[in-house]
């Protein structure tokens, strides 16, 4: 076995061995439950539409509370007990923080799609376009990783990097009017549906047919959905580029 498989294979055991984790997974299915039964649940043809609604929304947002992981995950190795063993291998600190950077991508993946599984089966939301849904969903995800990694190179302290974690996914939250409303002007609009990435996952999804009948009042529209997704993409793609940049010049790796 390789190093980066065998580094991915550890990656992976420790993520699942950490139980604190799966509070990530606990917080958004139960707000999700407690959105979806504050009013009398209101179903169209045999669909939670609260459910439906909050789901993509809270799938989103925690992509990047699950920044936490993989800072978490990085400073207590590379630079806490770990890194004096880590140094004393004869491969390179990057043949471990790659692995560990996929390892979590791939886990808060995972922890997507339990979200999902639990909103299907369990409250009977819709769905809808899955290529949509799995591409936004994608990206966010990668953006979110990508954004940690980044915060891991660019800050010394844990302390302060985790804080900024709970910073930007609340900071992301107000500026897509989830926690309440920014008003109707054009500068609003503009920040919650062309700035806040959220905003533009969640744009992408309800646009793409994918609430179907359940929001008659959002008119299809297949080019605000792929420009959507491109400008996610772009994002994803520049904060990738600025964490691999950094990471040639930091002396943590």
């Amino acid at each position: 076995m390789n190093v980066f498989a065998l580094n991915l294979k550890y990656g992976f055991k420790r993520l699942f061995a950490d139980k604190m984790i799966w509070l990530l997974v606990a917080i958004p299915v139960g707000l999700i439950v407690i959105n979806s039964l504050m009013e009398d649940p209101f179903y169209f043809e045999g669909y939670n539409v609260m459910a439906s609604f909050n789901m993509p929304a809270f799938l989103l947002a925690f992509q990047f509370f699950n920044m936490g992981i993989v800072l978490h995950f990085l400073y207590h190795d590379i630079t806490g007990d770990m890194r004096w063993r880590l140094r004393a291998t004869p491969h390179s600190m990057m043949s471990y923080v790659l692995p560990a950077f996929v390892a979590s991508w791939i886990f808060s993946i995972f922890l997507g799609l339990i979200i999902i599984f639990v909103s299907v089966v369990f409250l009977n939301a819709y769905l809808g376009s899955l290529l949509v849904l799995s591409i936004v969903f994608l990206l966010t995800s990668l953006l979110a990783t990508a954004l940690a990694m980044l915060l891991f190179l660019a800050i010394d302290k844990f302390g302060v990097a985790n804080t900024l974690v709970y910073v930007i996914s609340f900071g992301f939250m107000i500026i897509s009017g989830f926690m309440f409303p920014l008003g109707d002007s054009d500068l609003a609009q503009f920040i919650m549906r062309d700035i806040s990435p959220l905003g533009l996952g969640v744009q992408a999804i309800a646009n793409s047919s994918a609430l179907g009948e359940l929001a008659p009042w959002i008119d299809p529209d297949s080019t605000l959905v792929w420009r959507n997704i491109g400008i996610l993409a772009a994002m994803a793609v520049v904060v990738s580029l600025a964490a691999a940049i950094l990471s040639r010049r930091s002396k943590k790796i």
